[in-house]
């Protein structure tokens, strides 16, 4: 029987692990937070009024018109074998979807919407909760005598023998004890890493320890430097996205009362012009800050009325009431913050990667999006390429191999936790400067801050003091691994091509 370990508890975990349990694979699940309801495709949920999934239903939209789309507004960065891939798989997921009670591509089931980058309105508005309907669906689904799931657990290595991934180091998050788990294969699906960033719509907990797993393991990364930015509230909820054909509707303000730009009715805008317009309002919060680093902007929707806010966007009006925040009387403050990377771990058409053994899939894995995205993909990449990890993995030719701990994991840091969190808080900041520009001195001076910090972290051994101070150790090393990572390709790039941006004139 394969002995697959799989990395994560999100949508791409939950979906590799049903796809190798029912292969007859022997599968651990190993999730830094609880598994089916962690990671990206959970909290994302709680962050949005609504989400959506792209699926081409109607004629004459097709899986091929949707990946000609997908194509063009990545700006032809992927093979397009692997874009018609997931644009025809994902019907597949979505027939899973049904049989596990969740129709959302039935007939009848939800309204459809043309998001920025779509020939034809694809997209489908989910029902509420949906994401952590999925997630729970899934675990439903998957067979529990075959299925091992370490919750709080966090992998901090990936092993490797001969080349080909042999287990993981996993660190208990309450106890913070160090063990191996073996694997014949190992499938990568741990999320991103909006948290290298002050403000993201990611969970606390991703820090970009895929990025950095796979990295360490040997396994190349690619398009780093591609990240998906938003307007996100700062307060009193951190992260919250504003529906975007109310947020134009309202007026940018900063505290001095300059205004970005006049209201727009989104009903004489289109998709591609909000989206133009979306891009306008970050750009001056962005000029806003470099011109004076801490000014503060704020989104004005008085004018639109509080019988407007509550119909077209229930949720957030009412999630922010229940803060003592009425959005129809005061202000709300905004800035940039991340929302996803669209690159990662490179994989093949199977969701190998370079290392034998090792998978990757969801939002650690390069994805099909290229050089910008159709919002809308998430869920359903991480059900298609979760798939096609788990099959590979369970069908995986494994060593057999009982890999030991590695001597640094036995010998202790000299870095307290509080030390480590006050580093971590220092390099958000510093990776803030470069969410949207990407300015080649900043680039410069960071990346060496950046290898310096690495081997002064790394001089002393991997086990902190207790459970605290060594998840804070490894969440730094993500962290400041990643961010290298996001800083060398963008050093590599020299001109603007979708959502990177030199700042050069």
């Amino acid at each position: 029987m394969t002995r697959v370990v799989v990395v994560g508890g999100g949508g791409a975990a939950l979906r590799a692990c049903l796809a190798a349990a029912e292969r007859g694979a022997r599968v651990t699940v190993v999730s830094k937070g609880q598994a089916g309801a962690s990671g990206c495709t959970h909290a994302i949920d709680s962050r949005i009024e609504f989400s959506v999934v792209n699926w081409p239903m109607m004629d004459p939209d097709t899986p091929l018109t949707y990946a000609a789309d997908l194509e063009t507004i990545g700006r032809g960065l992927k093979a397009p074998a692997r874009v018609r891939l997931f644009a025809e798989r994902s019907g597949d997921e979505l027939r899973l979807l049904e049989r596990l009670g969740l129709p959302l591509g039935a007939p009848g089931h939800g309204r459809r919407i043309q998001l920025a980058g779509s020939s034809y309105p694809r997209g489908i508005v989910c029902p509420p909760r949906f994401g952590t309907r999925v997630l729970q669906a899934l675990r439903a689904a998957t067979p529990r005598t075959r299925v091992t799931v370490r919750d709080r657990a966090m992998a901090v290595e990936i092993l490797t023998e001969g080349g080909r991934a042999t287990g993981v180091v996993a660190l208990d998050l309450a106890t913070g004890a160090l063990d191996v788990v073996p694997a014949d294969a190992v499938v990568l699906a741990a999320g991103g890493a909006g948290n290298v960033f002050s403000l993201s719509t990611n969970p606390r907990e991703l820090v970009g320890d895929g990025y950095a797993l796979g990295g360490r393991a040997g396994a190349a990364l690619d398009h780093m430097e591609f990240i998906q930015y938003v307007m996100l509230t700062v307060a009193p909820i951190r992260g919250w996205f504003l529906v975007t054909s109310v947020l134009l509707r309202g007026e940018l303000v900063d505290e001095r009362g300059a205004r970005c730009a006049a209201p727009v009715d989104p009903a004489t805008a289109g998709p591609v012009e909000q989206k133009r317009l979306v891009a306008e309002f970050i750009g001056w919060i962005v000029a806003r800050k470099r011109r004076e680093p801490g000014a503060r902007v704020f989104w004005d929707g008085r004018r639109i009325g509080r019988p407007a806010l509550e119909a077209q966007m229930p949720k957030t009006y009412a999630a922010f009431r229940r803060r003592g925040h009425d959005l129809a009387r005061r202000p709300v403050e905004l800035d940039v913050g991340a929302h996803q990377f669209l690159g990662g771990v490179v994989t093949d058409l199977a969701a190998r990667s370079t290392v034998p053994n090792l998978f990757a899939a969801g939002d650690v894995a390069d994805s099909v999006q290229g050089a910008d995205r159709i919002n809308g993909s998430g869920i359903m990449e991480a059900l298609v390429f979760g798939a096609l990890a788990g099959a590979g993995a369970a069908a995986a030719d494994g060593l057999r191999a009982r890999p030991a701990l590695p001597p640094a994991y036995r010998r202790d840091s000299r870095h307290g936790a509080d030390r480590l969190r006050g580093w971590g808080s220092r390099l958000k900041a510093e990776m803030d400067g470069i969410l949207v520009v990407r300015d080649r001195a900043r680039l410069g001076a960071l990346d060496a801050r950046l290898a310096a910090n690495l081997e002064e972290l790394e001089a002393d051994g991997l086990r902190g003091a207790d459970a605290p101070a060594t998840r804070a150790l490894h969440e730094l090393r993500s962290s400041l691994l990643t961010s290298r990572a996001v800083v060398r390709a963008s050093l590599a790039r020299d001109r603007d091509l979708g959502l990177f941006v030199t700042g050069q004139r």
